[in-house]
């Protein structure tokens, strides 16, 4: 049971963060982006977009973005990024 919680709260964050590139990018091929997909090296958002996913995320999830939410490895693909948020918001 605790396993299926955790997959539904990574699927919500991971849906949040496809909900928000999406927004930023409505020409944007919905299949362009997956969880695999790196928020380092692909197009799906600059370096503002990056700031305001955190921002958002930070208010939608209830946790305070800290110097280390903006480590590379949390950019690696949408499913890190998701991790992450969902372990920040469970110490909040």
């Amino acid at each position: 049971m605790a396993e299926t919680q955790t997959m539904e709260r990574h699927a919500a964050v991971s849906a949040a963060i496809l909900a928000f590139i999406a927004a930023r990018n409505p020409g944007m091929d919905r299949d362009a982006v997956t969880g695999a997909t790196s928020l380092v090296t692909s197009d799906a958002l600059d370096s503002i977009g990056v700031l305001d996913l955190m921002m958002d995320l930070g208010e939608r999830f209830g946790f305070e973005i800290e110097e280390d939410a903006f480590d590379l490895a949390h950019f690696e693909s949408v499913d890190a990024l998701a991790r992450y948020v969902d372990g920040k918001r469970h110490q909040a």
